[in-house]
């Protein structure tokens, strides 16, 4: 019983109680919330190499577009600084401008299709356009070229998010064009699909598979699979009656069937036959070179004039060299192939094969000796930019030491320069300001009189975006030096 002197306290507020444990809710929601905030941040920082450029994929490869700033590899270090100059001197002159993209694999997997000198050639012919339209090579100087370098990585697996950038700098970069690619893959071909939905001009420079003319707004400066079979097959015909097929099944490789078909239905006629069944291999599984050896009884047996070889280079490599181990060396054997760009000296095993009683033969990408042999072909201009007497910013001089019998050079000049032409001729105003759009509306226009006058050729393209009927060189592997040079041929014989 409480009497009046009893003091009762009284309970404390349900406020008071809850107070630590509201700062403790609060302490874990900030930590919870930076956690969110900088830890995303962190790994953004971790996966960025440049503005624009990302670590991505299995390969963690650094993908993405840079204007040069950011060198995709030591070994095109050179070419890059050279195109980033010629980018900040573009915006320094005050000068309309546009920019073209250049979209190659420029980090290479371990093995690869590509050679880090493909690339690089690639990237030198593009900076040699780029110079020279800015110098006025081709009447006029302006809109002046920028160059964005676009990285899909190896085999073009990130080409997505490369695309992507590419379709965010449209406007503040003042995208006109791609040119590039490179490969005839299926991811190459979603590539064009996209910048085609983009109504971005697509301009392939070392580009062969017939199928990729059906997508809308497509060029290419380089033949076809099918021009490249022709031609082979008008250049053998004379002196072969009977071939033979060998030919990758790859599913995810355009370029091999292409060839079988296109040289198959020049070379087939009353007079000449193809003998035995196509020797098939599928380069997306083990044991090709052993798959190749066990092709040797059957061409023995079929005793072909020609062997047909619709595959990539370095397969091509590996099945020479199998032909030093057939039963029938005394029997010559010629191999014709699609185009050589990659091929240089052979390596030992292929020496042994081509020392096997075997003869290689191929059309290639361009050839600077068909300059000297039929000049009426090539554009004096043009190829004044690879080599002339006592230049000093011609490409000879610019990169000694480096090649142009690949072709490979002298193809990405001509796509940049397809770029530059349909730019140059697509407003009356020289000073206007062109669009991706205006670009893709002058493409219909490069035929003719406005022909692209190239240094791999006069190049007229038709409807589908293709060259018409154009010239290609024919070489000859050797044994201890690069191809050499054997005659220019066309399609049409």
């Amino acid at each position: 019983m409480s009497t009046g002197t009893d003091r009762i306290t009284p309970p404390k507020p349900a406020w008071w109680k809850w107070l630590w444990v509201g700062g403790a809710v609060v302490l874990v929601v900030a930590v919870v919330v930076a956690v969110t905030v900088v830890v995303p941040a962190i790994n953004q920082a971790a996966r960025t190499c440049d503005e624009g450029v990302e670590q991505r994929g299995e390969l963690s490869e650094c993908t993405g577009v840079t204007d040069g700033r950011y060198v995709f590899s030591p070994d095109l270090a050179g070419v890059q600084g050279r195109i980033r100059a010629e980018n900040d001197a573009v915006l320094a002159s005050g000068e309309p401008y546009v920019s073209v993209a250049v979209f190659l694999p420029m980090t290479l997997a371990k093995p690869d299709i590509l050679s880090p000198e493909w690339v690089r050639h690639q990237l030198q012919g593009a900076y040699l356009a780029q110079l020279r339209a800015n110098a006025g090579a081709w009447g006029g100087s302006t809109p002046r070229i920028r160059l964005l370098l676009a990285n899909p990585g190896s085999r073009l697996a990130q080409w997505e998010p490369v695309v992507a950038e590419l379709e965010r700098r449209i406007e503040p970069d003042r995208l006109v064009a791609v040119t590039g690619i490179g490969l005839s893959l299926d991811d190459a071909r979603r590539a064009m699909t996209r910048l085609s939905e983009l109504k971005i001009p697509i301009i392939g420079s070392h580009l062969a598979a017939d199928e990729l003319s059906q997508i809308p707004g497509f060029l290419r400066v380089s033949p076809t699979s099918s021009t490249y079979a022709q031609s082979a097959a008008n250049h053998i015909k004379p002196t072969a009656r009977t071939a033979m097929l060998v030919r990758d099944s790859n599913p995810g490789d355009l370029y091999p069937k292409t060839l079988a078909d296109a040289f198959t239905a020049r070379f087939a006629d009353n007079e000449h036959r193809i003998v035995g069944r196509t020797e098939l291999f599928d380069s997306t599984l083990p044991g090709v070179e052993n798959t190749f050896l066990q092709m040797m009884p059957n061409l023995c047996g079929n005793d072909p004039d020609v062997v047909y070889f619709a595959g990539r280079e370095h397969h091509l490599t590996a099945f020479i060299a199998e032909l030093a181990n057939r039963r029938c060396l005394d029997q010559p054997i010629t191999v014709l192939t699609g185009d050589l760009a990659l091929v240089e000296a052979p390596d030992a095993a292929m020496r042994r094969g081509l020392e096997a009683n075997v003869t290689v033969l191929a059309p290639g990408l361009a050839h600077p000796q068909a300059w000297s042999t039929t000049p009426e072909e090539f554009s004096r201009v043009s190829v004044e930019g690879f080599r002339q007497p006592g230049c000093e910013d011609c490409f000879e001089a610019m990169f000694p030491g480096e090649r142009l019998d690949d072709g490979v050079a002298i193809l990405a000049h001509d796509a940049v320069l397809t770029a530059v032409w349909a730019v140059r001729h697509s407003v009356a105003n020289p000073a206007g300001q062109v669009t991706a759009r205006d670009v893709l509306q002058v493409r219909n226009r490069l035929h003719g009189e406005l022909a692209i006058p190239g240094a791999s050729g006069r190049i007229s393209f038709d409807d589908r975006g293709d060259p018409v009927n154009k010239a290609v060189p024919i070489l000859r592997v050797r044994v201890d030096d690069t191809p050499e040079f054997v005659a220019l041929a066309t399609p049409a014989g």
